[in-house]
Order: structure tokens, then sequence, then C-alpha cells
């Protein structure tokens, strides 16, 4: 079995607050992007996009509703 160890940047969006950036290996966060993880020292070989914004939206206009 082949093993993927490949570290990626997560990028998390929010409707309100800025965005974050994610270690997957460490799980670092920071509101800026970085290229090299200062918590595990991780190279990143990509981005990954998670929209969590639309979450955020869901949950804001179940809120809303009558």
């Amino acid at each position: 079995m082949k093993r993927n160890n490949k570290v990626y940047l997560i990028k998390k969006t929010h409707m309100f607050s800025p965005d974050e950036y994610i270690c997957s290996k460490c799980g670092y966060k920071n509101e800026k992007r970085f290229s090299v993880c200062p918590g595990c020292s991780s190279v990143f070989s990509k981005e990954k996009y998670d929209a969590n914004w639309v979450d955020e939206l869901e949950y804001f206009d179940a809120f809303m509703e009558d």
C-alpha cells in the first residue's frame, strides 16, 4: 500500500471574518498565506480550498428565517 505523504495548505474562507490558512500536517493556523509551515517546517505541495462561508451563510439564513 502506497501512502500519500504530501502536505498541503488549506485555505478556509469565512463570511464575516478573514480567511484562514491551515497546515494539513500539524494544524497551524494563520490569517496570512505561508509556503513553509512555522509549526512543523513542512513545505506545501499544493493548496486546497474550503468554502466555509457557504455553511455560515446557511446558518445565517436559518437564523433569520421566520
